[in-house]
């Protein structure tokens, strides 16, 4: 498959791994980029020093592109996107903040860049100040939402009409059948998360949330703390305990403090981001069958509605 996505970044597949904080490691990147896509390392909650130290992991497991998402309003960005310049870092994703500050230094220090955006007006931001391609993001995704609430299937053709760059579509796309939805609706690739949680190379999750994610339901995700720090998390016990202190009215920060409180690693509950396509996902398979089944499963299910059969 070739489009202008499989060859601005040099990947075989236009699917990436959504960057997942403290989950999408180096082990997990890498495996997605050896599929054929587009591995992404997580920075939100890394060090200068531990984003370095995982960049050079990865390119000892793989040589093949793949990518760094750096959120610019954490406090460490500044410091994160330095390290993806010297790293050359061949794609870096860029999110919760202005494309137009740091676009121009990390296409000259060689990267491509994609911008994360969750509404037609901030596409058109992002295109305006160079950035190579867009992914848009649905209501559907889990962990930071837009304020926004626009829905995957009217903002991906929204977005597509309205710039000239690519657009990868994110938010609960988990199989074949939302990928070929998202081809549908104009865009040239994916971004996919939650997904990618389910899968033998995801290591970065304990027992508690692997358990959660497999026994998921539509109804197993829930939108908190609208209006102060919007984020879809699993609705479990730490949902709740969320909802209290935000009833006792605690700050952003207090709140921020409380959803990075999790340990993925942990056998125990905890607040775990997760998009709502997780009551899809049935079972854990490998990075290279899921990617399998998004290539393959969407062809046919293409060929199909062309032939009526």
């Amino acid at each position: 498959m070739k489009n202008r996505i499989t060859q601005l970044f040099n990947i075989k597949y236009p699917i990436a791994l959504g960057g997942m904080a403290g989950v999408t490691d180096a082990r997990l990147a890498a495996a997605v980029s050896e599929a054929g896509g587009l591995g992404t390392i997580a920075a939100a909650t890394e060090s200068a020093e531990s984003l370095a130290t995982e960049i050079r992991r990865l390119r000892d497991i793989t040589k093949l592109p793949f990518a760094v998402n750096i959120p610019l309003m954490a406090p460490q960005a500044k410091d994160l996107i330095q390290v993806v310049m010297e790293s050359m870092v061949p794609v870096v994703i860029t999110a919760a903040g202005s494309p137009a500050v740091f676009t121009a230094a990390l296409k000259q220090a060689g990267s491509r860049v994609m911008h994360v955006i969750p509404c037609v007006d901030a596409a058109k931001k992002a295109e305006g100040a160079g950035v190579d391609a867009v992914i848009a993001e649905g209501f559907e995704s889990g962990g930071f939402a837009s304020p926004f609430e626009i829905g995957t299937l009217a903002l991906i053709p929204l977005v597509v009409d309205a710039v000239r760059i690519p657009v990868l579509a994110a938010g609960g796309v988990v199989d074949a059948r939302g990928y070929a939805a998202c081809r549908i609706l104009g865009a040239e690739g994916i971004s996919v998360g939650t997904a990618f949680l389910a899968t033998v190379e995801c290591t970065k999750i304990g027992s508690a949330w692997r358990e959660q994610i497999l026994s998921g339901r539509d109804v197993s995700t829930k939108i908190l703390a609208r209006g102060i720090a919007p984020v879809r998390m699993l609705a479990n016990r730490w949902a709740e305990e969320l909802e209290k202190l935000i009833s006792a009215g605690v700050t952003k920060k207090e709140i921020m403090n409380f959803i990075f409180s999790g340990d993925p690693m942990s056998s125990e509950d905890g607040p775990f981001a997760c998009g709502q396509g997780v009551g899809l996902i049935q079972r854990i398979r490998t990075v290279k069958e899921i990617m399998e089944d998004f290539v393959t499963g969407s062809e046919e299910l293409l060929k199909r509605m062309a032939t009526g059969d």
